[in-house]
């Protein structure tokens, strides 16, 4: 008969392992947590219309290394938002598109500016254009690229610009859940590094007039 200090270390090595078995179960989508800012905008209660459009040129989510880690990952994402509070709102399913579009409309909403409904059209669009995302797996590093830009637009005229780029890497310990915290966190970066302010200055006076006698 195994003795009972035996017997205890077995059902413990049973218990780990079937915990690492579990936790290194592949979802089908991975989590990604988006913290807004503090900030004030000089545009406040401007009403906008939002544009996104995807321009990436590899339209793969993720590389094949960081695929073949994930093993069941579809290209879906389940989004957090964090509020300066620190309270937490799961938004929901999304494709990398829609989840960015979320996304940048929480950012603005957060800054003040109210975005209209797709079906009105506002004299002031904010258009974002998503030019890069990609996640891959470099000698057991998560890495992570982004690069998109804003454009404000009035009367679907060209009025100023802001282009970001960022990367990010994380080590890979187990499963997906760094690649998700690294995910979140270049999100949540280059995002809230768009100068709201810089770019609603950057019109000419008489759109920053338009924008701030729109309410």
């Amino acid at each position: 008969m195994m003795p009972f200090g035996c017997r205890n270390l077995t059902i413990v090595f049973i218990l780990l392992v079937a915990l690492a078995t579990c936790y290194c179960t592949s979802k089908n989508y991975l989590v990604v947590r988006y913290q807004l800012p503090s900030e004030t905008l000089t545009a406040e209660d401007t009403r906008v219309s939002l544009i996104f459009k995807d321009q990436r040129a590899e339209q793969a989510v993720v590389t094949q290394s960081a695929k073949m880690a994930l093993k069941n990952f579809e290209g879906n994402f389940a989004l957090v938002v964090a509020g300066d509070n620190k309270n937490e709102r799961l938004m929901g399913a999304f494709s990398l598109c829609s989840m960015m579009r979320t996304i940048f409309k929480q950012r603005f909403e957060n800054a003040g500016i109210r975005v209209a409904p797709d079906t009105e059209t506002q004299p002031i669009a904010i258009e974002v254009i998503l030019k890069e995302f990609k996640l891959d797996l470099v000698k057991r590093k998560w890495v992570v690229q982004i690069t998109y830009q804003v454009n404000l637009l009035r009367q679907n005229r060209f009025e100023g610009g802001q282009t970001i780029s960022g990367s990010a890497e994380r080590l890979q310990v187990v499963g997906g859940k760094d690649a998700e915290k690294v995910i979140g966190e270049l999100i949540t970066d280059a995002v809230n590094r768009l100068n709201l302010d810089e770019l609603f200055q950057s019109a000419p006076p008489t759109a920053r007039h338009c924008v701030e006698a729109i309410i």
